[in-house]
């Protein structure tokens, strides 16, 4: 058991080291380069570079160390001890890469794909951190504080936040740079959440019938799958009905639905993706 969890944090640090990697080589190798401002302490580094000249290392880490007493003496001692390592790693590795251009030479005047790599590289330093609950400090400060003195959600502080620095940087660098951050944004928020939730290769059915039998008959016959039937109320008419509820593989899928029309073409069902399954105890 003791090997299991000490298995679990090193791949848990393993994870956390390729976010910070990877969130440190986008950033110097190609966000800074094509100044595209894409919220958080990097728009902000690369719009402070524009302005005044300065250094966007220098910046991250002048930056990184005012948040985190910021936070200290906002949300006190306790709070600010998750943020102390984040707040160390991401701008070592900021500055560890910040020649990376000297060793990788890109060719800039193709933006779009840069940016599709950029959001690929930035969604794995997403998802590696948030999947390990890490966090990095920085902008995540000022967020938190919109958050609550405003009462509103962490999602619209951020979205607030992020929304004022892109279109302040557009106004710098123009509005072709703003379509550009939406594109790395976009590919970001996708590659995340395939990376905290895994690829589901699943389908959830949630099937209301009159013909209930018949179609778990199918299911378990025909696709060798298990089925559930629950007592549902219909919330338009408080009709009674009898819900089915199944996890089907992927390639299933057509095989399913068309089993459902043909028992009962007045079936209603709903169909989800299913990225996990748990089950404790015996068979």
């Amino acid at each position: 058991m003791k090997l299991k969890v000490e298995r679990k944090n090193i791949i848990k640090y393993i994870e956390i080291a390729i976010g910070i990697i990877a969130f440190s080589i986008e950033f110097n190798l190609i966000t800074s380069p094509l100044n595209i401002v894409v919220g958080g302490s990097s728009g902000l580094a690369v719009i402070v570079k524009k302005l005044f000249g300065m250094d966007t290392s220098t910046f991250i880490t002048i930056f990184y160390v005012i948040m985190l007493v910021l936070n200290f003496f906002v949300y006190g001692k306790n709070s600010t001890k998750k943020l102390i390592i984040g707040s160390i790693l991401y701008p070592i590795g900021i500055h560890l890469f910040k020649n990376i251009t000297n060793y990788i030479v890109l060719d800039y005047s193709n933006v779009l794909m840069l940016c599709i790599i950029d959001g690929l590289l930035r969604g794995i330093a997403c998802g590696f951190t948030y999947k390990n609950n890490f966090l990095t400090g920085g902008t995540d400060v000022p967020k938190k504080i919109i958050s609550d003195k405003l009462k509103i959600t962490m999602g619209n502080s951020v979205r607030i936040f992020d929304g004022i620095l892109i279109i302040f940087g557009g106004f710098i660098f123009g509005v072709n740079r703003v379509l550009y951050a939406i594109i790395i944004l976009y590919i970001t928020s996708k590659v995340t959440d395939k990376i905290i939730l895994g690829i589901s290769n699943k389908k959830m059915f949630y099937i209301m019938t009159d013909k209930p039998e018949e179609i778990r008959s199918s299911v378990k016959n025909d696709l060798k799958c298990g089925i559930t039937e629950i007592d549902a109320i219909g919330g338009y008419n408080d009709k009674r009905h009898n819900m089915l509820m199944c996890v089907i593989p992927t390639r299933d899928y057509i095989k399913l639905k068309d089993f459902i029309n043909k028992i009962d073409k007045d079936a209603f069902f709903i169909v989800t993706d299913s990225y996990h399954m748990y089950y404790h105890g015996e068979r």
